[in-house]
Parts: C-alpha cells; sequence; structure tokens
C-alpha cells in the first residue's frame, strides 16, 4: 500500500513537473501603412542621391518625407503620415518608416 502511494505521488509530480504545451504564436499585429511605406520600401539600400530622393518623394507623395542622416538631430513630434528616411554612416538608405 505503500509503494502504491508512493508511485501516485511521484507520477502526480512528475505531472506537475512536465512542460506546458507551447502555445501558438499570435501574428504581430500589423501597422497601418499610412505614409506610402509599402511603396516606398523597394528604396532601402539604395544610394542617398539626388535623383533617389526625387523617386521617393515622387512615390510617397502626398506624404511629406523627412530624411535623417547619422547622428542628425531631429524633433520628437510624431506625425504618421510623413516618411521618415534614414541614412545609414555609407550613404546608404538603411531603414523606412512612418512617423
Amino acid at each position: 500500500m505503500t509503494f502504491r502511494f508512493g508511485a501516485a505521488a511521484l507520477a502526480s509530480l512528475l505531472l506537475c513537473a512536465a512542460p506546458a504545451l507551447p502555445l501558438r504564436a499570435q501574428p504581430a499585429p500589423t501597422a497601418p501603412d499610412t505614409c506610402s511605406l509599402a511603396l516606398t520600401a523597394r528604396f532601402v539600400g539604395a544610394r542617398d542621391m539626388a535623383e533617389v530622393r526625387n523617386a521617393v518623394r515622387q512615390v510617397a507623395r502626398p506624404h511629406p518625407v523627412r530624411w535623417i542622416g547619422p547622428g542628425q538631430p531631429i524633433t520628437l513630434d510624431q506625425n504618421p503620415q510623413r516618411l521618415n528616411v534614414i541614412v545609414d554612416e555609407n550613404g546608404r538608405i538603411a531603414v523606412m518608416r512612418c512617423g
């Protein structure tokens, strides 16, 4: 009788210590494209040149475009309609985002 109680206690202890089944990952909610980001994303990796700037402005129209270089101070105001183009140290477009 002691053996059965010991085995049952051990089994319940093991079941409690078993890892829980992983939860199914929920897809991250996508932010609305308020600044023509989907249309201008093709310019990521391009060199920061006058021709590229003009093309980005044309594609992003009517949204304003703000170019941000390395170490350049910027205002912290949020404008979901504005396209921010971040240029890296090599003079290439690294990231684009709304705001």
